[in-house]
């Protein structure tokens, strides 16, 4: 059991530290889509280099769309994990259920 809880507890701290890391690379890319956005705003679509800078806007959205939900789903394994962790350190929890 105590090899089990170390276990559970490294994946807990290497999932969190995934996901401060995912998160992070989101506000990276947030802030380079703001700089985009704001590119766009000031020049025309005839200005060189406006598609590609147009393209690569929505390319960093629909990225940032992925890197949200593997943010959600190491949310959700931490999640498991926690109370995983919790009915080691308790095993009462678990007959009381």
């Amino acid at each position: 059991m105590p090899n089990d809880l170390t276990e559970v507890e490294n994946q807990l701290r290497s999932a969190s530290r995934e996901q401060r890391r995912v998160q992070e690379y989101i506000r990276e890319i947030q802030q380079h889509l703001s700089q985009d956005e704001t590119w766009l705003t000031m020049n025309t679509p005839a200005t060189p280099e406006y598609q590609e800078t147009l393209e690569e806007l929505l390319a960093l959205q629909a990225y940032i769309a992925e890197l949200s939900s593997q943010a959600t789903f190491l949310e959700d394994v931490m999640l498991d994990l926690t109370l995983e962790q919790a009915y080691l350190r308790n095993p009462e929890l678990l007959l009381a259920s």
